[in-house]
């Protein structure tokens, strides 16, 4: 699912306010289905294929903090945690957005892009005379064929400007962005701490 994939630029900012560590043995290894649950957030649910697909990204991710070839079983709790807490906050955060009606389509973060272009995205497209090709960059962004570096772009942006819009909501009153953001990962820990959720990660052999 794509939605688990989704918000690393926020989870990244709270994730260390969150608490769902368990530490039970270790249970022998079983096959498992790629659907099968793994836990249940909302009604939401968390696959196995999602879990063991982010778990394997968020190792790779802190790659340079696993000093041996083999992760040891207190680094591997540690991944298995921050995983868990990912994909939890990433459905809460999801549904809130569909809740708010905040969400957008591929067309509206083009639209949003063209309308204020980011600096990153003007230098990409400035030659070395210093003009910048503002037609070059909106054929780029609307081209029909399918390309993997303009889509993660476009998905970057659309998750930044979904953020931004999920965070205006929530703390209007915020005077600058870092009390926004304080705001928002506080109004984050509030919401998984109500939330429903089911966890069973340790029958998945995850400890």
């Amino acid at each position: 699912m794509k939605l688990f994939l989704r918000y690393s630029l926020l989870i990244l900012l709270f994730v260390s306010q969150l608490s769902f560590a368990q530490t039970q043995e270790k249970k022998p290894k079983k096959k498992h289905k790629m659907l099968d649950t793994v836990g249940i957030v909302n009604h939401t649910v968390i696959c196995y294929y999602d879990f063991r697909e982010q778990l394997a990204t968020t190792i790779r991710e802190h790659r340079k903090e696993i000093k041996d070839s083999v992760v040891s079983d207190t680094a591997f709790t540690r991944f298995v945690n921050m995983t868990w807490d990912k994909l939890v906050a990433d459905i809460i955060i999801e549904n809130e957005l569909q809740k708010r009606k905040l969400s957008l389509t591929t067309d509206k973060t083009i639209v949003r892009i063209i309308k204020d272009i980011p600096k990153e995205l003007k230098e990409t497209f400035t030659d070395s005379t210093g003009s910048f090709n503002e037609h070059a960059l909106k054929a780029y962004l609307k081209h029909p064929n399918p390309d993997p570096q303009r889509t993660k772009i476009l998905d970057y942006y659309q998750i930044l400007f979904e953020q931004q819009r999920l965070a205006a909501a929530i703390t209007p009153m915020a005077q600058t962005e870092e009390e926004r953001m304080k705001r928002l990962g506080l109004w984050l820990k509030e919401k998984i701490s109500k939330a429903n959720i089911e966890d069973r990660r340790t029958a998945f052999g995850y400890y």
